[in-house]
């Protein structure tokens, strides 16, 4: 026989209030959050489907065709950059679609130690800290103001040079320009090794590193040291999707508001880009996914008894509470109402799909059934003997 349950949920809650408000809270966020995530993968998914049935493959060698002006096209070819991207003062000179300059500034560091103490006249325990300071090479400026101890700990209230992203203004693929936004999607930065001594008595190279200081292996704290990266080298083999606009590729609005506009490197099909791109949208998906199944997780634990009373009150599903809920009955329930959020996001779109996750939620609650179903008629065999 089932165990008894509480009286009510409202007792119940009334025993567990705060719990149950972080559960119900938690369950609110999880749905939230997978609602969001679905709409958006739907939406994205949705918007694939329309660029690919929209794109035009162009042929990189042939002039610029004024009448697809509006259109989706691929491309596929090298990078053709006019100009070089150049540091005069660091004797840089590379033809790429980007140039970063990364400075790091030698500073103070405070670290914080906790420990706990003991007042042996009091009998009891308080919290303490030790601090310590290093010297870092670091990107930003350390605010050594709110240090512990500031005496003989100061940092320079600014550094001297900015970091910054040099952008090749003409940069073609075939006939075609890059617009802005295609090219702020060259993120894999290389970095820039040079031998080439630089002009400047003060600034000294080693291992491809340029520094602005007296002595190399002993900075000083104010020291700056600089790098050199580039993405998207001259005449690499890159493929892009995006619309034709006055012979320049910019990004393409889909019918829900999504924006395409795809670039990838080395010479691939329509088929390819689309393939590769639905990937990554899967990946950050389920990414997202996975953190709203855990939240649910987190809150079918928080609200276990107030879900047994429930379950108990439904013949159905009784069979899921006839003991304790346990870490595998939590997680069969946070996996049901994540499967059921997630078809209700894809049934219009993708009806198979979205049935085939509704069957997937339901499926711990018909096994129940019939296994009630199996030991009814097991009992009713048996009176009938």
């Amino acid at each position: 026989m089932p165990s008894s349950s509480p009286s009510s949920l409202a007792d119940e809650f009334q025993r567990s209030w705060l719990t149950s408000l972080i559960g119900i809270g938690l369950l609110c966020l999880g749905i939230w959050l997978l609602t969001w995530n679905e709409g958006r993968a739907v939406h994205h998914a949705h918007s694939l489907d329309e660029a690919y049935n929209h794109v035009i493959s162009l042929n990189p060698y042939e002039r610029i065709r004024p009448e697809l002006d509006g259109h989706l096209v691929h491309i596929t070819g090298p990078l053709l950059i006019e100009e070089p991207l150049t540091e005069p003062e660091y004797g840089i000179s590379i033809q790429a679609v980007k140039l970063k300059r990364r400075v790091q500034m030698y500073q103070w560091v405070e670290e914080r130690s906790p420990r706990d103490d003991m007042d042996n006249d009091l009998d009891h325990s308080y919290s303490s800290s030790d601090y310590y300071y290093v010297t870092e090479w670091r990107d930003k400026l350390v605010d050594s103001s709110g240090f512990y101890i500031r005496h003989g700990h100061q940092n320079p209230t600014e550094i001297p040079l900015r970091s910054y992203i040099y952008i090749s203004p003409f940069v073609r693929v075939g006939h075609l320009m890059l617009g802005n936004d295609i090219k702020e999607k060259f993120t894999d930065y290389v970095e820039v090794t040079s031998d080439e001594r630089p002009e400047r008595r003060d600034v000294k190279l080693h291992m491809g590193i340029y520094y602005h200081c007296d002595d190399v292996w002993n900075p000083e704290v104010g020291d700056i040291r600089v790098q050199f990266y580039y993405a998207g080298l001259a005449n690499e083999v890159v493929t892009v999707i995006a619309m034709q606009k006055e012979g320049i590729l910019v990004p393409y609005t889909t019918t829900k508001g999504h924006r395409i506009a795809l670039l990838r490197h080395g010479d691939l099909s329509i088929n390819q880009m689309f393939n590769a791109e639905h990937y990554d949208v899967r990946l950050e998906t389920w990414k997202l996914r996975a953190a709203g199944i855990f939240i649910l997780y987190a809150s079918s634990i928080c609200l276990a008894r107030l879900i047994k009373i429930l379950f108990f009150r439904i013949p159905l599903l009784r069979n899921i509470v006839v003991g304790d809920m346990t870490s595998s009955t939590n997680f069969a329930i946070s996996i049901s109402v994540s499967l059921l959020v997630i078809a209700i996001a894809w049934i219009l779109y993708r009806p198979m799909l979205g049935a085939g996750l509704v069957a997937a939620a339901i499926s711990p609650f018909f096994y129940c059934t019939i296994g009630m179903y199996n030991i009814a008629q097991n009992q009713n065999g048996y009176y009938n003997r």
